[in-house]
């Protein structure tokens, strides 16, 4: 930039060649943006492309070829999600699968998909939301053998609320119901010496003290935070585990194993609500996206659990693609446990010839 004489003595012509210049400056600007794009663009294609690649190829996968046949599995929530993919997978390796869950349409779905299988598949109605349905469905499962239980079913995106029955809902479904459920079902799985399998989630890490499980407060987490369904369901995947880690203590030398286990990160759309009405939605896309697995990838943990020979007689462990980890310090914290179960007792209202465990 020079300065030119003004005969005006004004300095308009400054003013001129000042805004020149700072147009020049952004039509350059935006050149190199327009230029630079498609180069930074496909470099983050590459990167996410590796990245994709890289998890498809890393994926655990339960190498157990055992079959079935002739084998009880119930399934929570088995018509949609992970839950479907391990009744399918099941299903091909000749067991009898139950799926029990809330959405009719999709059980119904489900069943005419896997229909003409080599095992069955049955459909069965529950809300672990609500006891009364836990004790229907229970009710009518009397008298069978059951080989193997797995508490897959779970919410994480639902506003805060009680049910009728006065439990919180969140905790209902993904603790509570489950805690009756396996009480209930385990005649049939003594005298199968089978399985109970709990889903939980790396989310159990976010509990960083006994006070975030609301023991005092019957776990009703009476309190309105940003990310308060965040915290809640934390504290589920949490009771989860303290639940399968007390449950297997509890079942020692009756031949039934109790396990639990992180599925993982994966594509389903438990979180659907969660990216849909906030802002930092779009960000947690673009992670599924890139670094959740696939449905069929998330569903191996659960089998492995159920079906791998390595897990014959092995209880209160801990699974991770795969392999048994260690999960948070808090959750292996026995004490913790036997306070869970005794508040778990008395919230589900188990009657003295519910106590079969």
């Amino acid at each position: 930039m020079f300065m030119m004489e003004d005969p005006s003595g004004g300095r308009e012509s400054l003013v001129l060649i000042m805004g020149e210049d700072v147009m020049h400056t952004l039509l350059r600007l935006v050149m190199a943006w327009m230029f630079l794009l498609p180069w930074t663009t496909a470099a983050s294609a590459l990167v996410f492309a590796g990245v994709w690649a890289g998890k498809r190829l890393t994926a655990a996968r339960c190498t157990s070829t055992r079959r079935m046949d002739g084998k009880t599995v119930v399934i929570t929530g088995g018509e949609s999600g992970l839950g479907k993919e391990v009744a399918k997978d099941l299903v091909r390796r000749g067991a009898d699968v139950i799926i029990a869950g809330i959405d009719k349409i999709k059980a119904f779905e489900t069943r005419d998909e896997l229909a003409g299988k080599e095992g069955s598949l049955e459909t069965a109605y529950l809300d672990l939301s609500k006891m009364a349905s836990v004790r229907q469905f229970a009710k009518n499962m009397e008298g069978r053998k059951i080989d193997a239980l797995l508490n897959n079913a779970g919410v994480a995106d639902v506003p805060h609320r009680l049910t009728n029955e006065g439990l919180e809902f969140s905790v209902a479904t993904n603790h509570l119901g489950h805690f009756l459920l396996t009480h209930l079902l385990m005649p049939g799985l003594k005298k199968a010496r089978g399985k109970v399998v709990t889903v939980s989630s790396i989310c159990h890490k976010r509990v960083k003290n006994v006070d975030d499980l609301d023991l005092k407060g019957d776990l009703k987490f009476c309190y309105e935070r940003e990310f308060g369904m965040l915290e809640i369901y934390g504290a589920t995947k949490a009771m989860n585990i303290l639940f399968s880690s007390e449950l297997s203590r509890k079942l020692s030398g009756t031949g039934v194993t109790s396990n639990c286990l992180n599925p993982g990160s994966s594509k389903t759309d438990i979180f659907k609500n969660l990216t849909n009405s906030h802002w930092y939605g779009p960000f947690i896309k673009l992670y599924v996206m890139a670094y959740a697995k696939t449905i069929t990838e998330g569903a191996q943990t659960s089998i492995h659990a159920i079906v791998s020979e390595e897990v014959d007689g092995v209880s209160g462990k801990y699974f991770e693609d795969c392999k048994e980890m260690e999960p948070s310090e808090l959750v292996q914290d026995k004490g913790v446990a036997r306070r869970l179960w005794e508040t778990s007792e008395r919230l589900v209202q188990l009657q003295p010839h519910e106590r079969t465990i």
